[in-house]
């Protein structure tokens, strides 16, 4: 059977720990699962702990208005999701809900700024890590956001030939 430190060497966040720094964090994480419909965070909670899918699946969503959310995005085993919490104590930006019956380890802000202070090889490891996800993440969403654009101004009849400019591009 194997143990919580093999399932997070196959982490993409903690790809760079060796199985020492694997066998130190491995406590400090707690397991729970979680029932196909449950919701682990509402858009607008607390925020403090990030999630690490060991099995099943967790949908993301984020309000739009009244009844309508949209999907961001799924997370699978091994990827990992609510790490914003890690840092800052602002509200939650989307919800997160259980799709099938899951089993998620949560590393909570207080243990993760012990970390730091404790373990500080592994905490900069981790964050560097972290850094590099964060820009793939950010990446994609400038492409969404760009097609959600494109999308738009296809669908409100924009002509390329109007002459409002912005940063040397055509804008409407």
């Amino acid at each position: 059977m194997a143990t919580s430190a093999d399932f997070l060497s196959q982490v993409t966040l903690f790809r760079d720990l060796d199985n020492d720094a694997l066998s130190t964090l491995a406590p400090l994480l707690t397991q729970k699962s979680f029932p196909a419909g449950s919701i682990i965070f509402r858009e607008l909670d607390d925020s403090d702990a990030l999630y690490i899918v060991e099995q099943g699946s967790v949908v993301v969503s984020k309000h739009v208005q009244d009844d309508v959310d949209v999907v961001l995005t799924r997370f699978r085993p091994g990827d990992f999701f609510g790490e914003m919490g890690l840092f800052d104590t602002a509200p939650r930006s989307a919800t997160a809900n259980v799709d099938v019956n899951s089993v998620l380890w949560r590393l909570d802000r207080s243990v993760f700024h012990d970390i730091f202070s404790h373990h500080p090889e592994i905490a900069a490891k981790v964050c560097y890590r972290l850094v590099n996800i964060f820009i793939e993440r950010l990446r994609a969403t400038n492409e969404q956001t760009r097609e959600a654009i494109r999308w738009g101004l296809e669908a409100t009849g924009y002509s390329p030939g109007g002459s409002h400019t912005l940063f040397g591009r055509r804008s409407t």
